[in-house]
């Protein structure tokens, strides 16, 4: 029969081991795997921008979202990257949309069981100030063709599938845009995007969608994947999960070439939006996607970070005509 210091000892060693286990679990799901060497990210064109602002799905300026209208808005206020989403439809044409299920003024249809001749009918609201005009959903192809030569383009694949990244690639590939679009992809689709641009000799820069439960993982993931981008989300309930990055993690993704783009702000107020505009950029984040685009690029001004002033490539576009006029364009 067991004394009582025996007793004791017993129930002592059960909670030491209880907390080793716990506390092993914490670290191990908070953590991943250590980063393995990785090769060195190459430099983007030195007329892209180093830094600024994004314009979230084209941002909130009168116009749906995700539209040719939208997108012509926000290169009018200097912005110094734009965000879009991309689908594919069912016969296989990349269109810009964020949901799968998109309605209109008279109809609602889903994009992967539609053709594109479907959805071109399709009637999206017209932009404030131009009501005799209709937006619609664009093609991916008919985004890049209005896009300046000198702004980032972020790409979120809604589709994690290598033939949707493959049918992305390619329509880059032909508007040759390699140089300046962000692949912002999941796993399956990542291969076949840098496939293409091999086979095309251009560099193709990868932003990594595979979020995981605690930041740690996500950057230690995405260090060792060799992508030249991460998208940092802040969840504002959970912060001590994901927060705003702090200097530890922003140093270990500087120090392996990777570039921060950040998603994103909703605040409409330039006040606000100034503060936490200064708090990111003094984090070192390089893009921040935001709604409201006009208050947001004020703040910029304030915090002197010039506007992007437009350029097309009059060659690739084999026009002497830009595709819009505003303006900051030339």
């Amino acid at each position: 029969m067991k004394g009582p210091h025996m007793v004791t000892e017993s129930k002592q060693t059960s909670t030491q081991l209880f907390r080793a286990t716990l506390v092993g679990l914490v670290l191990w799901l908070g953590s991943a795997s250590p980063t393995v060497a990785y090769e060195l990210r190459p430099s983007p064109k030195p007329d892209l921008p180093k830094r600024g602002i994004s314009a979230h799905r084209g941002g909130l300026l009168g116009c749906p979202v995700n539209t040719i209208g939208a997108f012509q808005r926000a290169v009018c206020q200097g912005v110094h990257q734009i965000e879009l989403d991309v689908r594919a439809t069912e016969d296989n044409v990349i269109v810009i949309a964020h949901d799968d299920q998109i309605t209109g003024q008279h109809q609602t249809l889903q994009i992967s069981e539609s053709t594109i001749d479907q959805l071109r009918k399709l009637e999206l609201p017209a932009c404030a100030g131009a009501p005799e005009k209709n937006e619609h959903i664009p093609t991916f192809e008919e985004a890049l063709a209005m896009m300046p030569e000198n702004i980032w383009v972020n790409v979120d694949i809604k589709n994690n599938d290598p033939r949707v990244g493959k049918l992305v690639a390619e329509t880059v590939g032909r508007a040759h845009r390699f140089d300046q679009v962000m692949f912002a992809a999941r796993d399956k689709a990542v291969p076949t995007i840098r496939q293409v641009a091999k086979e095309a000799e251009s560099q193709s820069w990868i932003v990594n969608m595979n979020r995981k439960l605690f930041r740690c993982q996500y950057v230690n993931a995405t260090i060792n994947s060799c992508a030249e981008f991460i998208q940092l989300v802040e969840l504002p309930y959970i912060p001590f999960v994901r927060g705003k990055p702090n200097h530890d993690t922003m140093e270990r993704l500087k120090d392996a070439g990777v570039r921060v783009n950040y998603s994103w702000l909703r605040a409409e107020e330039e006040e606000k939006l100034k503060e936490e505009l200064q708090d990111l950029f003094n984090r070192k984040i390089d893009f921040v996607l935001v709604d409201h685009v006009e208050q947001a690029m004020k703040a910029a001004d304030t915090l002197g970070i010039p506007r992007l002033i437009p350029y097309w490539n009059h060659a690739t576009l084999k026009t002497d005509q830009a595709p819009f006029h505003c303006p900051l364009a030339q």
